[in-house]
């Protein structure tokens, strides 16, 4: 007998801001799937990236009109599957996800818990009884856990979840209308890095890559993609580019999106990614740079691993370690034929394993099956 189609209540972000969960669930509801059918709440808590994370009375208030639309649409459209993306490792976000989740979850009888911000479970292992105990009211025994690399922290197992899967996600193939992808010839060899700038995100060790390499006489340009997380980094980011004579080689572009984006990625020659950053699930980032073409220098830090396959596409440096990060910047910038053939592998991993398409038949299926 055909099974019916799974109706499912997904309550996420979606753009604005621009991050990468917010994206991935802006991909999924709007997907054409035929075995589920999706109905999208839009999680609305933050509009810039310096906002997440941070209380506010309107905070509070968009939680209980969370609730009210929840349960309306429970029982108006029949939604008995709850998915829910779980906080990162932050208080603010898990206090939450308990005053929403403790509302609505008796309401479904299913629950789906995306953890596409990673590391909850090493937060609260190191947190006070009531608050480990009020997190486990809150997100207990799921029936199905996604992560999306079993690098992350098991933030699934930790709640006793009864099924754990891992979904990597998939983009679209935003290269496809550039190809043949040829790099402008030019003095410099361009490094880039897209993301929120934050300390964890490892820019301050990048930062220092690159005046090791300007001190050691590299022609490299540095250019820095994405917004400040807060004011106070960005005071310390344009100090220490004052103080080392770095305000010739180093770019700070903001945030890029659609055709922008895609032409720093072309203009580029290698992609760095040096994170260590708390929440740090995948790294969408880095499927942008190996769609593109480029080589990718990154953190050998949970999901991210699964993407550069050292020596092949890319070279995984420890988390805060400037110095091998330069080391292996150099050698990148040194040998062209390497940044080519790292490039071309890394644009044939990203086609075999890493599509929109494979990303969202998996989701499916999975969905499907509860």
């Amino acid at each position: 007998m055909k099974r019916e189609i799974t109706k499912i209540l997904v309550i996420g972000q979606t753009p604005p801001p621009f991050h990468g969960q917010a994206m991935m669930i802006n991909r999924l509801v709007k997907a054409n799937l035929t075995k589920i059918k999706i109905f999208h709440l839009r999680m609305n808590f933050s509009s810039s990236l310096s906002e997440i994370g941070r209380f506010s009375t309107y905070k509070i208030i968009h939680i209980f009109q969370l609730i009210t639309k929840s349960i309306y649409h429970r029982y108006k459209f029949k939604t008995h599957v709850l998915y829910y993306p779980p906080a990162g490792p932050t208080f603010n976000a898990i206090l939450r996800d308990c005053l929403l989740l403790i509302a609505i979850r008796p309401f479904f009888r299913k629950t789906v818990f995306h953890f596409r911000a990673a590391g909850i479970s090493e937060y609260l292992a190191s947190s006070n009884f009531l608050i480990r105990s009020l997190a486990w009211v809150t997100y207990r025994r799921p029936d199905l856990s996604i992560q999306l690399s079993m690098n992350n922290p098991a933030d699934g197992k930790y709640f006793k979840s009864r099924k754990v899967v891992a979904i990597p996600n998939g983009l679209e193939d935003e290269a496809l209308s550039y190809l043949p992808i040829e790099k402008p010839e030019k003095s410099d060899v361009t490094l880039l890095y897209i993301g929120v700038l934050k300390e964890s995100k490892g820019v301050m060790d990048l930062l220092q890559a690159q005046k090791r390499l300007k001190d050691e006489g590299c022609s490299t340009q540095l250019q820095l993609v994405g917004g400040f997380d807060d004011a106070v980094f960005e005071r310390k980011v344009r100090n220490f580019i004052e103080v080392n004579k770095l305000a010739n080689s180093i770019d700070i572009l903001g945030v890029l999106t659609g055709s922008d984006k895609w032409s720093a990625l072309l203009d580029s020659d290698i992609l760095c990614f040096p994170t260590y950053y708390e929440s740090e699930s995948f790294g969408n980032v880095v499927l942008e740079g190996m769609m593109f073409k480029l080589p990718v220098v990154a953190t050998a830090w949970r999901g991210v691993q699964d993407l550069v396959r050292n020596g092949v596409n890319g070279l995984l440096v420890p988390v805060k370690s400037p110095e091998i990060l330069a080391e292996s910047l150099r050698e990148l910038y040194l040998d062209e034929k390497l940044r080519e053939q790292m490039g071309t592998n890394g644009r044939e991993f990203f086609l075999a394993s890493y599509s929109l398409a494979q990303h969202l038949n998996a989701m499916e299926n999975e969905l499907h099956k509860l």
